[in-house]
């Protein structure tokens, strides 16, 4: 195969697997962020286990994919198709964050305001993983040599460099731009640098096409133990924002165990099993869409006079949220849809 030949590289269905119950998860957790009650005991550890996991699991996704569609090829392909899912990632950014000013903080639609969020001076709430999304392809586009070489060695290079990105002095990173790559404690962000070896490990795990390893999930268990004790003793994970040592390496066990999971979902022959399996599938190929569409509803009950908290008003907007989209979903690429509403 020729070096400017394009890489056409059928989908993973696991990982759309898994891309689906990390958008479904991040759907429920805004949802009670919004409209639950995060004191209540059931949805305090399921807002905390589902942040540790959710951002680094789309990244390790992000790796895993890019390695089948980017790092097999070459660096002028890959460039231009990354770059085209980082300016789409960097849109939804836009339309999420803007929405989070207009709706939630309830400003009005001042050009001030608006350049804020279009020139990243200003990270909106609930919108800022996008702005990270898009970072996360602009470092793969320029480490390409680096990542379409991926092995154990370079993977545990980056390691290093991302633990030990976590103990910069961060209060003194006040440019937006920086705290998007290294964080800061000034901005709220997730850092590329920090969250970049989800990112590589993603790639090694799909060059080595890793399912179960028991010692990659002891490794990983001995990572997350220091986080799961920190909240059994105190209640709380140790510091997210801006990120800690441990609260990444934290990260690893549950994004094992969901990668786990996806893969066994997408192995079993039982029929609810399947069926799940198929619309988490479809769910995950669509995430983006998904979760910027979950955003603009969730902004807009919140500024309504619909918006109150209850465990169970959590819960109950959480499914209409997942049968609306669902339906818009339908209707936007269905022939039938559209026929049936012109009727």
């Amino acid at each position: 195969m020729g070096d400017d030949r394009c890489i056409i590289i059928g989908r993973k269905r696991e990982i759309d697997i898994l891309k689906g119950l990390l958008t479904v998860a991040m759907i429920l957790c805004h949802s009670i962020q919004f409209f639950g009650k995060e004191q209540d005991l059931v949805q305090g550890f399921l807002v905390n286990m589902i942040n540790i996991a959710t951002f680094p699991g789309f990244v390790f996704c992000f790796g895993y994919v890019g390695n089948m569609a980017y790092f097999q090829g070459n660096w002028r392909n890959a460039a231009k198709k990354m770059g085209k899912n980082a300016l789409r990632i960097l849109a939804a950014f836009y339309l999420s964050g803007i929405a989070y000013v207009a709706l939630v903080e309830g400003k009005i639609f001042r050009i001030d305001f608006i350049m804020e969020v279009l020139t990243l001076h200003k990270y909106p709430g609930w919108s800022e993983f996008l702005a990270s999304f898009a970072a996360m392809l602009l470092v793969g586009i320029l480490c390409f040599p680096v990542f379409s070489k991926m092995n154990g060695k370079i993977l545990a290079c980056v390691a290093f460099i991302s633990v030990s990105a976590c103990f910069i002095p961060y209060d003194l990173v006040g440019n937006s731009w920086l705290a998007l790559f290294v964080g800061s404690g000034h901005y709220v962000t997730f850092p590329v640098v920090q969250y970049g070896f989800f990112f590589a490990a993603g790639i090694w795990f799909s060059k080595k096409e890793i399912w179960w390893d028991w010692r990659i999930l002891t490794l990983c268990i001995f990572l997350g133990v220091p986080s799961i004790a920190c909240y059994a003793m105190t209640g709380y994970m140790p510091q997210r924002f801006p990120l800690s040592a441990w609260y990444l390496c934290g990260g690893c066990l549950f994004v094992y165990l969901y990668y786990l999971l996806s893969c066994r979902m997408e192995a079993v022959r039982f029929t609810p099993v399947k069926r799940a399996a198929a619309w988490l599938g479809r769910v995950g190929a669509d995430s983006l869409y998904y979760l910027l569409f979950s955003n603009l509803l969730i902004f807009a009950l919140d500024c309504s006079k619909f918006s109150f908290r209850s465990v169970w008003y959590a819960y109950i907007y959480f499914v209409i949220i997942l049968v609306v989209i669902s339906y818009f979903k339908h209707i936007s690429f269905s022939g039938k849809g559209f026929k049936n509403i012109s009727t």
